[in-house]
């Protein structure tokens, strides 16, 4: 469901907006974009790390994806989601970042949405209101 790691090396956090994704859900609460999504805060965090030390974020990617055992552990998706609690705050290449918790309500492949259960997730993210 994750989007190739090729495209990691695209801009790995936009800002974020609001945007209706049904009538059962309110949607002020949900936000929709591109980011950074990892399974657990800690790969989120290393993830920060690791491109704070000089990684690109593909090499970043295949690090925590090895370590995690797990190739989908940490990559770029678009997805819909409702943003929880802010786990820690760092700087990617001087852009100030948080990481946060989130639940993930649906994936989009690029062409189409596809829900899924409600998934909580780590995202690294650019605060509302910052540009890129």
């Amino acid at each position: 469901m994750r989007l190739p790691l090729a495209l990691a090396s695209l801009l790995f956090v936009v800002p974020l907006n609001a945007a209706p994704l049904g009538s059962a859900m309110n949607p002020a609460q949900i936000k929709v974009g591109q980011a950074v999504i990892c399974d657990t805060s800690e790969q989120a965090q290393r993830f920060v790390a690791l491109r704070n030390g000089g990684s690109e974020a593909v090499q970043a990617f295949q690090v925590i994806n090895r370590e995690a055992a797990n190739p989908s552990a940490c990559g770029t998706a678009i997805v819909a989601f409702r943003a929880g609690e802010a786990i820690g705050a760092g700087r990617v290449e001087g852009q100030l970042v948080h990481v946060v918790k989130v639940t993930v309500l649906a994936f989009n492949n690029g062409a189409t949405w596809s829900m899924v259960p409600e998934t909580v997730q780590y995202a690294v993210l650019v605060p509302d209101g910052i540009e890129v």
